[in-house]
């Protein structure tokens, strides 16, 4: 009597199907472990990130009101008098018609009284310089010709 060849009846995998399903069970459920940890460590880190950056804004926010005070105190009218006085400074606080607001671009704001009159004084000192500088231009013009 011959023996029969066992291995021919075996199944093609030694898992079971309930025994491959547990296995990706666990597989997946490890693996979504993981994630969450991860994710968790990553927010932990980003809490600490904004934690030091919200001390470090309060920190600025008060040194900022700190050197905003000292420099109200500096600019106070009854100081920087006392200061004119003490250097010997004959100035005045210019009247509004005397001051000239600057935008962020460099450049006067538009529809100053102060602007205007601005331009007006240079446009007349640069005609009056123009009229003197005449007779002069000429003599270096001539003494170029020769």
């Amino acid at each position: 009597m011959r023996r029969r060849n066992r291995k021919l009846n075996r199944r093609f995998s030694r898992f079971t199907v309930n025994t491959a399903g547990i296995v990706a069970l666990l597989v997946t459920a490890f693996s979504m472990g993981m994630c969450y940890c991860l994710l968790g460590m990553r927010c932990t880190s980003i809490a600490q990130e904004l934690q030091e950056a919200e001390k470090s804004y309060k920190q600025l926010t008060k040194e900022s009101e700190r050197v905003a005070a000292r420099w109200n105190e500096l600019m106070a009218v009854d100081r920087l008098q006392e200061k004119l006085v003490r250097f010997g400074l004959e100035m005045n606080i210019p009247r509004a018609d005397q001051m000239i607001r600057m935008g962020a671009s460099g450049r006067p704001l538009p529809g100053q009284i102060a602007v205007v009159r601005a331009r007006e004084r240079m446009a007349t000192a640069n005609m009056a310089q123009n009229s003197s500088d005449a007779p002069a231009r000429k003599r270096t013009a001539r003494a170029k010709i020769r």
